[in-house]
């Protein structure tokens, strides 16, 4: 039936990413839920599909496969014994939903026709979010004439850290792609980009994230031109010495005047020291850390600081150990397998872009996931593995092995 065949499942996929940033995030996994049943009836359908994917697979042996692989299924037996099993199953839907893009996006949809709608379906999601944004500031400030604040507007997204998070991931793609000139190439569509997700992060009153976009462009000047570092050193000197000057500067770390962050990931460990190998269930740590500020809400400013803890130590509390070494192997291997895709004299230029931008965007969160833990927020992790979905598939496309 045609109607369950790649050309219709493609367009499904262009409708889920352009519709994702909008959904609320306790609806995001109909998405993928949707998805995965269509796909199904695809591959059913469609007896020549399955085979093909199988032939990918084995003509593309992924070396972060196995890792990904435990690390789904760590998720599924923490919910053995997990202290919240509600939340360790929605957890779960969340990043198995996701996932399913991901594999749609790398074996069914990978075709050259394909790459270029889907990326550029991306970046108008990206655009329709920030200027929803855009709207919220100009309508307080001008048409209401009050001060705009963003812990009430921050877009589609649920809080303004995840706003600001969700904008460092195509920031760096879009200003490359931006920078690169060709003829035909539409610069100006992703200088419209770029544009709103800056004023989407700065107004988003994110500190962490304005350095992780500094860290970045720093990052992004040695891959492309050192003169564009040193246009960025001036504004990276004011940015030092403003919190210097103001005596601001000690609020990155500092909690309250008893407590910094590391006291506090150390305090958070040494109580649950006993799940440190296997943790307390995947998707749990807010209930231990309402748990662990019992008797201590005096302690922390959450003024400052929505989720006073990161990544690291919410994936330990949740996964263990081993869940963290399975996920930094993730983040390893993906990583290794963009600089590989961007050293094959296969691609285009344009994607080579595409893609050194995005591996600078998953620096910069991993930087900022040091300091706060939105990076697992389920909108954060289905745009990743969109980006990331696409990425590959137009690797396996050019037929690039070890990607």
């Amino acid at each position: 039936m045609e109607i369950f065949g790649r050309n219709t499942l493609f367009k499904i996929m262009l409708l889920s990413i352009a519709l994702y940033p909008v959904v609320p995030e306790e609806h995001i996994p109909l998405i993928g839920i949707f998805l995965g049943l269509f796909f199904a009836m695809h591959l059913y359908v469609d007896k020549d599909a399955l085979k093909k994917i199988r032939r990918s697979r084995k003509q593309n042996k992924l070396a972060y496969g196995l890792s990904t692989f435990l690390f789904l299924l760590l998720q599924i037996l923490t919910l053995i014994y997990s202290k919240d099993p509600s939340s360790t199953l929605r957890g779960i839907l969340i990043y198995s939903t996701a996932f399913v893009l991901y594999i749609v996006l790398k074996y069914v949809l990978n075709r050259p026709n394909h790459t270029i709608p889907l990326i550029k379906a991306y970046f108008v999601s990206v655009m329709f979010v920030g200027v929803y944004h855009l709207g919220q500031v100009v309508y307080d400030e001008i048409v209401l004439g009050i001060q705009f604040d963003p812990s009430i507007n921050y877009s589609f997204m649920e809080n303004p850290a995840t706003l600001a998070y969700f904008m460092l991931i195509p920031l760096f793609p879009a200003l490359g792609l931006y920078i690169y000139k060709e003829e035909g190439h539409e610069s100006r569509f992703y200088l419209f980009v770029l544009g709103i997700a800056l004023v989407s992060i700065f107004m988003s009153g994110s500190r962490i994230a304005v350095v992780g976009l500094f860290i970045g462009l720093g990052f992004l000047s040695f891959l492309y031109s050192i003169k564009f570092l040193i246009a960025l050193v001036p504004t990276g000197v004011f940015l030092i010495l403003i919190p210097v000057f103001s005596k601001r500067h000690g609020q990155f770390f500092a909690l309250s005047e008893e407590m910094n962050r590391a006291q506090l990931y150390i305090s958070v460990v040494k109580e649950n020291l006993s799940s440190i190998f296997i943790g307390k269930g995947f998707n749990t740590f807010d209930e231990t850390f309402r748990s662990f500020m019992v008797g201590k809400a005096d302690l922390l400013n959450l003024d400052l600081v929505n989720k006073p803890y990161n990544t690291v130590l919410q994936v330990v509390m949740e996964l263990g150990l081993i869940g963290l070494f399975l996920g930094a192997s993730i983040l390893i291997f993906k990583i290794k397998g963009i600089a590989t895709y961007t050293k094959s004299s296969k691609i285009k230029p344009v994607m080579k872009v595409m893609y050194v931008g995005f591996m600078v965007s998953m620096v910069v969160l991993i930087f900022v996931g040091l300091l706060d833990s939105y990076m697992l927020d389920p909108k954060i992790v289905y745009s990743v593995s969109i980006v990331m979905g696409i990425m590959h598939g137009d690797a396996n496309w050019k037929g690039i092995s070890r990607i």
